[in-house]
């Protein structure tokens, strides 16, 4: 009589722990970036004062080459949001400032969207296996990240919709509860329309209003900035109101 086979051997799985080299690459890069901007000073060109003494020179390199600058920007912007920098808002406005309203939204939502995808995987690839292995010793966490889960999409672009909200911090916990990365994609281009087109409209009014007129005291009350500054006041009240809303129903 044959002797039944033994038993396949099972494939132990390997601890999160020792792929953190590995999956910790994408986070890295992003910490390189951050300090090499430091170190070189970048960060103190990004400023409102030194990008405003620059706008004809980098709109004259625009009119030049319109798609290399164009390119440039959309790297710069999505390396350095991605490195969680806090240059979006001077970035945006002064997109708006050298490209006008339009093109800059554009550029300004693709480079936005890029620069959260590279923090979101960065954070997804080092640190959610991580959470996730606690979250099954841990049912508070488990409840938290089922929750999160449960409706990101709605979750991530309600954030998206408040301009306070921090930027790469909704990358970050989103990378940590692993929401599918088509549904954050999603949500953040829905969620970033009206925040790119409010500080662009905001950039652009102040850049024409500058040029065209004699004093900044009438730069600042021209329609070209009161209208972008009334859109940001209502898209922060948005969420308030909301809720106030679902609570009477």
């Amino acid at each position: 009589m044959r002797s039944p086979d033994p038993p396949a051997p099972q494939l132990l799985r390997p601890s999160p722990w020792r792929t953190v080299p590995r999956r910790a690459a994408p986070l890295a890069a992003l910490l390189i970036v951050a300090v090499a901007a430091y170190l070189s000073g970048a960060l103190h060109m990004l400023t409102p004062q030194a990008l405003g003494r620059e706008q004809a020179t980098l709109h004259s390199a625009f009119v030049d080459a319109p798609a290399a600058s164009l390119a440039l920007f959309v790297l710069s912007y999505a390396v350095l949001t991605g490195a969680c920098l806090p240059v979006a808002m001077v970035l945006s406005v002064t997109a708006g400032a050298i490209f006008g309203l339009w093109t800059a939204s554009a550029v300004v939502l693709v480079g936005a969207t890029g620069g959260a995808l590279l923090t979101y995987a960065a954070a997804r690839s080092a640190f959610a296996p991580l959470l996730r292995a606690r979250a099954h010793r841990d049912a508070r966490l488990q409840r938290l990240l089922q929750g999160f889960e449960a409706d990101s999409f709605t979750y991530v672009l309600t954030l998206r919709f408040i301009p306070m909200a921090p930027f790469a911090l909704v990358n970050v916990a989103a990378g940590l509860a692993a929401v599918p990365v088509r549904t954050f994609t999603l949500a953040t281009v829905v969620g970033g329309v009206p925040t790119a087109l409010i500080y662009t409209g905001l950039g652009a009014g102040l850049g024409a209003s500058l040029g065209s007129r004699h004093s900044l005291h009438e730069a600042l009350h021209s329609p070209g900035l009161w209208l972008p500054l009334t859109g940001l006041a209502i898209l922060s009240a948005l969420p308030l109101l909301l809720k106030r809303l679902r609570a009477r129903s």
